[in-house]
Order: structure tokens, then sequence, then C-alpha cells
């Protein structure tokens, strides 16, 4: 039986799986960051390169995975209830990172390697200075809307790394309706040299 789900469909899946993946990948990351790492000055997330991958998918959508990320990270260190605004509005942060896929434009971002590195990182960062804002706007002291921006610094190399590896996955990293159209371009192209 040859069932086909609808864009829509496809789409609510894709998103599905992406923030199932995050939000497992980052809750083991949160829980060994406050057992076995305690003592370490910085974390590493996956929040932002999963983030980096959806907008690249689904532009927007990603606001979803950004605002659930920052539930997860803050649940997950113990944090009050003004940690999971500032983690979940700072995450939001991150799309001002469309602009990019407008100029220079998602096709150029995902065949550049440097260009899709230099996207992610950007993405990561807009997610810190996000937090530090918000922190800043709830009273926090300066050296403290800092050390959410700084605490979380290796996940930009982390991101970009991850980025860097996806590209490199055939519709990976890519805008999932261009993605879907080729592909049935080709398989239609495919079904009339096999008549």
């Amino acid at each position: 039986m040859n069932r086909q789900i609808s864009f829509s469909q496809y789409r609510s899946i894709d998103l599905a799986i992406m923030a199932v993946l995050m939000a497992l990948s980052q809750a083991g990351i949160s829980i060994a960051s406050v057992t076995i790492y305690a003592d370490q000055l910085y974390v590493v997330s996956t929040v932002g390169a999963v983030v980096t991958l959806v907008l690249m998918r689904w532009n927007g959508w990603a606001a979803i995975h950004a605002v659930l990320g920052g539930i997860v990270v803050a649940a997950l260190s113990g944090g009050n209830w003004q940690q999971y605004i500032i983690y979940c509005v700072g995450n939001l942060f991150s799309l001002l990172a469309l602009v990019l896929l407008k100029h220079p434009g998602k096709e150029r971002i995902r065949q550049d390697g440097l260009a899709a590195m230099l996207f992610a990182a950007c993405v990561q960062v807009l997610m810190q200075l996000g937090r530090g804002v918000v922190a800043f706007l709830f009273g926090y002291s300066l050296s403290a809307c800092f050390g959410f921006i700084t605490t979380d610094a290796l996940s930009i190399l982390f991101t970009a790394c991850v980025i860097w590896v996806c590209r490199r996955i055939e519709g990976l990293f890519e805008d999932q309706k261009k993605y879907l159209l080729r592909v049935q371009a080709g398989q239609s192209v495919e079904g009339r040299e096999q008549i």
C-alpha cells in the first residue's frame, strides 16, 4: 500500500522528530553538567545546532525548538521562573538569523562550508546575546548577564561543527520544500527512463 502524506504532515513529523532529538540530547547533557561535570565552568548545548537545522529546513518554525530548548535547559538546571523566561525568550533572538537566509540565501549557506559554519555560529551567538539582554532587563548584574553569554561559549564551536557535518548529509541541511521538489523531480525523471 503506497500511502502518501501531505506536506504539512511531513513538516509536523519532521519538527516533532527534531524536538525529541533536541530534548533527549539536551537532557543528557544537562544531567551530566550538573552531576559528573558540575565543577566545569563551561557547558555545551545541542539547542543551537537543532535550531540552526530547523531554521534552514523550516524557517520560523524554529521558534518552537528555541523555546523548548530553553525550557529543557532551565528545568534540568534547576532554574527559577526568571531563568525560564531568560532562556526561552533569549533563545528566540536566534530567529534574527532568518535575515541571513534571505541574503546571502539558503542555497549559498548550504553549499559553502564556511558560510554554513558562520551561520551556525551566528545562531548560537544570537541565542547567548539574547539571554544576556533578557537577564539585563530582569535587573541581573552585568557580570551575571555576561555569564549567560560566556558559560555557553563552547556551544558556538559545537554548533558550527555539527552543522558542518550535517551539510554533508543529503537533504539534512536544506530547505525541505526545495528538497522534496528536487527528490520528486528526480523520481519523475527516473520513472520516465524506465518506460
